[in-house]
């Protein structure tokens, strides 16, 4: 368990030096935007004089539904984007997913997994944290590369209401996503992310499978994770109802839903 706590520890301190220019900057911003005198304060409300259309691009870019402290639409703060990135890396389903994979791995384990990997509280205990931190370090990493490349973070759903093209649109959007511009673009952090959670546990997986084709195939594992994470954003009002429908508890139906979506309440 050491070694993918030193992983976890590593990438935490990774993302402190790329964040922390970030975080200079923008706390430099703010200074200066303070010691102007008189300085009129942004206003959001329609102009008077005639509107402009607004792109197509714009159109086709549902806002997001808010959570506390970040309002749909706007570009993100620092703060903003670690704060969806804890929501989702440090949920309870975050918790609750390494445990169904490594029972899922120690129900089937590879050929040649060694006994300590495979057999007893100890495997699993293994397996478990090699997870946590394959998961912990994918989403650290997103969440650092995303603010370096200005990359929005959140997850803009599908405007179509038939299932099938609501599935593509997941898939397209975890390789293609948007800026803080609200422009398409390649999404790096997803890409990045995922090969930093497949690589890092070159550091302590065994002999075997400590090499690039198996860093490489938890790679694909973890973009699938970040498929899956906007599998459940574009389904979280379905979802939603659903386990209220079956009486779940607020708390509990809710945890498991992405923060930057609005939360659908069932209907009395």
């Amino acid at each position: 368990m050491r070694a993918p706590i030193r992983a976890v520890a590593i990438s935490l301190a990774a993302c402190g030096c790329l964040c922390v220019p970030m975080l200079t900057q923008e706390l430099s911003q703010t200074t200066s935007d303070s010691v102007v005198p008189n300085a009129p304060a942004p206003s959001f409300a329609a102009s008077s004089g005639p509107s402009q259309p607004p792109s197509s691009d714009a159109i086709s870019i549902p806002a997001p539904a808010s959570v506390p402290g970040i309002e749909p639409g706007t570009p993100l703060t620092l703060h903003d984007r670690f704060t969806l990135e804890t929501h989702t890396t440090f949920n309870p389903g975050a918790f609750a997913v390494p445990a169904a994979e490594a029972g899922i791995t120690m129900a089937h384990p590879p050929d040649h997994f060694p006994r300590e990997w495979s057999d007893g509280p100890g495997a699993f205990g293994r397996i478990y944290g090699a997870t946590f931190a394959r998961h912990t370090t994918g989403g650290l990493s997103h969440f650092a590369v995303a603010a370096v490349f200005r990359e929005d973070p959140r997850y803009y759903p599908s405007a179509s209401t038939n299932p099938v093209a609501r599935f593509i649109h997941v898939l397209a959007f975890t390789v293609i996503d948007r800026s803080d511009s609200g422009r398409r673009t390649l999404a790096i952090s997803n890409l990045s992310g995922s090969l930093a959670g497949g690589f890092v546990g070159m550091t302590f997986y065994p002999d075997g499978f400590n090499d690039t084709t198996h860093a490489l195939q938890r790679s694909s594992l973890e973009l699938a994770n970040f498929a899956g994470h906007n599998l459940t954003a574009e389904f979280s009002p379905e979802i939603t109802r659903i386990l209220h429908k079956f009486h779940f508890p607020d708390h509990l139906a809710d945890a498991f839903l992405p923060p930057d979506r609005k939360i659908a309440q069932s209907q009395p």
